[in-house]
């Protein structure tokens, strides 16, 4: 993706984790300072609502597989706020990331066997962003505006009325268009443009709680020498 579709994900990504009631004020504040964000560097309301959408998605329940990658790779996303999972099948072998209330594991399965172990990189508790995150990430906006122009338009993804954020290159400026699309609960559907593309072939508001759970007991951490 360009460099403005990876500011709008900097802006607007909120981990998952915490008490649920303090993590929806959260959100709503994240979604408010998206807002203010997206204002004050001078877009229009229907980008400031797309970034509001997006940041409330991390209090929202949906499960979204993602087509074949160009690699072969498939990519299943789980979310039941705080839980979430997320695999990637390769080869035959399925490499997943558990979001628990006891911490964010890494698991893998193969031959039909899973192993667990915790994750170096802990999801962290959401909070709001700091004044200097927001004139920060306007200024980078303003910048980006220089070069791109943004647009929004709705389409229809796995069967599901998406909208999306079309970020265009103005004339004479090397690049071409990016599209980053979100379901009605801010799930991501669609990736297009420079990068490693996304594309959801189903989508769902329901999750199996049953998947969140660890398939296996975590193996202890190693011991250091």
């Amino acid at each position: 993706m360009v460099r403005v579709v990876a500011v709008v994900l900097a802006v607007t990504a909120v981990a998952c984790g915490g008490h649920q009631g303090a993590a929806e004020k959260t959100t709503q504040k994240r979604q408010a300072q998206a807002r203010e964000v997206a204002k004050k560097a001078g877009l229009s309301p229907a980008v400031q609502d797309f970034l509001a959408l997006y940041a409330g998605a991390a209090t929202n329940s949906f499960t979204v597989t993602y087509g074949p990658s160009q690699a072969g790779s498939s990519i299943v996303l789980m979310q039941d706020p705080p839980l979430r999972r997320v695999d990637v099948v390769s080869s035959g072998v399925t490499r997943s990331v558990f979001v628990t209330k006891q911490g964010t594991f890494e698991c893998a399965q193969q031959d039909q066997q899973w192993t667990c172990q915790r994750s170096p990189q802990q999801e962290g508790t959401p909070g709001p962003l700091a004044p200097a995150d927001i004139d920060r990430t306007v200024a980078e906006l303003k910048a980006a505006k220089t070069n791109y122009t943004f647009s929004t338009n709705k389409r229809k993804i796995a069967g599901t009325g998406v909208e999306c954020l079309v970020t265009s290159p103005r004339p004479g400026v090397a690049g071409g268009q990016s599209t980053l699309c979100l379901s009605s609960l801010g799930a991501v559907l669609l990736v297009e443009g420079n990068g490693n593309p996304l594309r959801a072939v189903k989508y769902s508001t329901s999750v199996d709680d049953e998947k969140l759970k660890l398939p296996t007991t975590p193996e202890p951490p190693p011991i250091k020498p």
